[in-house]
C-alpha cells in the first residue's frame, strides 16, 4: 500500500470511526422515513398528494382542520398583494373552515382550496425542484376566475408554494409562500399532537423536508464541523459518489439501436450516426440526399444536421444541431434555417454551431433508488416526441433546397448557384 493510500485510509478512519460529528450526523439520518422509501423526495406529484390529504378537514387523518388552518396562518403572515383578500392571523383563527373543499390536479392546478363560508378560493402551484412555465400561472388564474366569479363575491388568493425564494412570473396576482414558512407552522402541530400514526407521519415528513429541501441549523452546524476537520476525506468520498444520471445515460447508450428503432416507429427514418462518452447522435436519413448535405466536419459521416441525446450534469437533454463544415455549403443551410429555429430564435447564431431545437428528456432528478427501466421508458418516449416534432418542422423547410437545386437559381434561391 502506498503512503498516499495509507494516509487517506487514516483520514477516512478518523472521519467514520473516531469522529463524533459523523456519528451525530449518521444518527440523524438513521431513522426510517416512509417518504424516502416511497421515492417522494423529488416527486412533486407525491408531495402534492400528501399535502392535499392533510389539508382536507374531511380526511380521516385526525388533524381535522388544524393543518389547513396552519397553512392559512403561514399565508396570513406573508400576504402582501394589493387586491387579494387580506388575511390576518386573527381572521384565520376565527374562520369557519370545517367544510373546506380541497381539490387535487383540478384543471392541472396542483391544489385548489375552496372555503365556501368565506367565499375564498385558493389555487396553489407547488414547485419543489421544477420551474414555472412562462404563462402557467396566468393561465391557472384565469381558469379559476372563470369558475368562481369576482362579481359574485368570490375572493381569490393565488399561492405560489416553493422551497426557493422564487418570484412568481404573474407577480402582481400570485402570493409567494416558502415551504420553510409552512413547515414552521406544521411543526407546532407535530410537537403538540401526541403519538398518533398521523402525527408520526407528519413529523417524518417534516424531517424529510429539512434533510433534503430546507435549512436545518443543527445539521448545518454538524456539516460545517465535518468539513472543517475532515475536508480531504470528504472530498475523496465525494469524488467517488455513485453517478445515477451517468448510469442511466450508459444504459441508454447500450440501447442506442433500440432508441433509433423507437424513433422510426413514430414515422421518422432515423439511423445511428455516432456516440461518445456523454453524447449519442442520430441522423434523419431522408436528409442525406439534400444538396451538399454531407460537407460537414463535425462527424465522420459528414452530415450537417444531427439529433443529439446528451448528458449535461444532472440532466439529459436532446438537441437538433447544424454543425460546422464547408463554409459556402453551410452558409446556405444557416441562411435557410436561421429564422426557423425552435430554440432561442432571436439569439445570435454561432459561426460554427446553430442549435435548431432543444428539449429536456427527463424532468425529475434521479438517484440510486430510481427505477432504471421507468427512467429509460420516459427518455425514450420524450425522444420520440422530440424527433417527430423537429422533423415535421424542419423537413418542409429543407425540402426547398432540393427544389432550388432542380430549378434555375433565382431571387428566391436560398444559396448561391455555385452551392446548389
Amino acid at each position: 500500500m502506498s503512503s498516499i493510500s495509507s494516509e487517506m485510509e487514516t483520514k477516512l478512519e478518523r472521519l467514520l470511526v473516531d469522529g463524533d460529528e459523523f456519528d451525530k450526523l449518521e444518527k440523524e439520518f438513521d431513522q426510517f422515513c416512509p417518504f424516502e422509501a416511497l421515492g417522494m423526495v423529488q416527486s412533486e406529484i407525491r408531495h402534492g398528494n400528501f399535502l392535499a390529504y392533510l389539508l382536507d378537514p374531511k380526511r380521516p387523518h385526525g388533524f381535522h382542520s388544524e393543518i389547513l388552518r396552519a397553512f392559512l396562518l403561514a399565508l396570513s403572515r406573508k400576504t402582501s398583494l394589493t387586491g387579494s383578500p387580506r388575511l390576518r392571523p386573527l381572521d384565520v383563527h376565527l374562520m369557519d373552515i370545517e367544510h373546506a373543499e380541497v381539490r387535487r390536479e383540478w384543471r392541472n392546478i396542483d391544489l385548489l382550496i375552496v372555503l365556501p363560508s368565506e367565499k375564498i378560493v385558493i389555487p396553489i402551484e407547488l414547485k419543489i425542484d421544477s420551474t414555472q412555465g412562462v404563462d402557467q400561472l396566468q393561465r391557472y388564474r384565469r381558469i379559476v376566475e372563470s369558475e368562481w366569479l369576482v362579481d359574485q363575491g368570490w375572493k381569490h388568493l393565488n399561492v405560489f408554494l416553493t422551497k426557493h425564494d422564487e418570484a412568481p412570473l404573474d407577480a402582481d396576482q400570485w402570493q409567494p409562500l416558502r415551504m420553510g414558512d409552512l413547515v414552521k407552522e406544521l411543526e407546532t402541530i407535530a410537537r403538540t399532537n401526541g403519538s398518533s400514526n398521523a402525527s408520526e407521519s407528519l413529523r417524518a415528513y417534516i424531517r424529510m423536508l429539512r434533510r433534503h429541501h430546507l435549512e436545518d441549523e443543527h445539521l448545518e452546524e454538524i456539516a460545517r464541523k465535518l468539513w472543517s476537520r475532515h475536508k480531504e476525506a470528504l472530498e475523496f468520498l465525494a469524488d467517488r459518489r455513485p453517478d445515477a444520471v451517468g448510469n442511466l445515460f450508459d444504459a441508454l447508450k447500450d440501447r442506442r439501436g433500440e432508441l433509433a428503432k423507437a424513433i422510426r416507429e413514430v414515422g421518422s427514418q432515423v439511423v445511428l450516426d455516432a456516440d461518445y462518452k456523454t453524447i449519442v447522435r442520430f441522423a434523419f436519413s431522408e436528409w442525406d440526399d439534400l444538396p451538399h448535405f454531407k460537407q460537414a466536419t463535425w462527424t465522420e459521416t459528414k452530415r450537417f444536421i444531427l439529433l443529439e441525446l446528451k448528458r449535461e450534469g444532472p440532466k439529459i437533454n436532446a438537441y437538433l444541431y447544424l454543425g460546422p463544415g464547408e463554409e459556402e455549403a453551410r452558409a446556405a443551410y444557416a441562411s435557410l434555417l436561421d429564422k426557423q429555429r425552435m430554440h432561442r430564435p432571436n439569439a445570435r447564431v454561432g459561426r460554427d454551431w446553430m442549435c435548431l431545437a432543444k428539449s429536456e428528456m427527463l424532468g425529475n432528478q434521479i438517484d440510486e433508488e430510481t427505477d432504471m427501466e421507468t427512467a429509460i421508458e420516459i427518455v425514450t418516449k420524450s425522444l420520440q416526441r422530440f424527433a417527430r416534432k423537429v422533423f415535421d418542422h424542419f423537413d418542409p423547410v429543407l425540402a426547398s433546397l432540393t427544389k432550388s437545386s432542380e430549378n434555375s437559381p433565382g431571387a428566391d434561391a436560398p444559396a448561391p448557384a455555385s452551392v446548389l
